[in-house]
């Protein structure tokens, strides 16, 4: 869960969400707090542990801080170091990968299809294979639709289920 994107933030949650990837993780025995120890907005902010202390850090440091988020959803890295620089970030975030494609319409064959619309696929290549999940918009809000999609190299991908995964990509012939 990200840290939200306005409103009163807390150091403890921040550090959570940097070093758990949960901004809501509050354990109340002491199985996570304690093993935070103390908590630098320094060494959060630029990826240190100097000073900071805690189990839950890697090697005594707090991970780098995650660029897929967009310049303005990340702290900056230099001083004067606050904590509304961390509204909107998200430590686990992805990077999506814009593509080129075209949905076919009903009854139509999609490799005849105009490529007319960009998408974003979470997947680590130009174009989404199978079991990436491909979405409408830049931030990865928004699924995209059931159906049969033209790629740009000759294939094209059918999504099934109505979550967005490719289910398979093949040759257009």
């Amino acid at each position: 869960m990200a840290v939200p994107s306005s409103g009163s933030l807390s150091l403890r949650s921040i550090a959570l969400e940097v070093a758990t990837n949960s901004y809501a993780f509050h354990p109340v025995d002491g199985t996570g707090l304690s093993q935070l120890g103390s908590t630098s907005l320094k060494d959060m902010s630029t990826g240190g542990g100097t000073n900071s202390t805690g189990s839950f850090l890697t090697s005594g440091s707090f991970p780098a801080i995650n660029t897929a988020n967009s310049a303005s959803n990340r702290p900056d890295g230099s001083a004067p170091h606050a904590m509304s620089e961390f509204y909107s970030y998200d430590q686990d975030l992805v990077a999506l990968t814009s593509f080129t494609s075209a949905q076919a319409e009903q009854g139509l064959d999609s490799c005849e299809q105009t490529l007319n619309q960009t998408y974003y696929h979470d997947g680590s290549g130009a174009r989404p294979v199978a079991n990436d999940t491909v979405f409408t918009d830049s931030a990865g809000n928004n699924k995209i639709a059931n159906g049969e999609y033209r790629l740009d190299n000759n294939t094209r991908f059918s999504v099934f289920g109505g979550q967005g995964v490719v289910a398979l990509v093949d040759n257009c012939s």
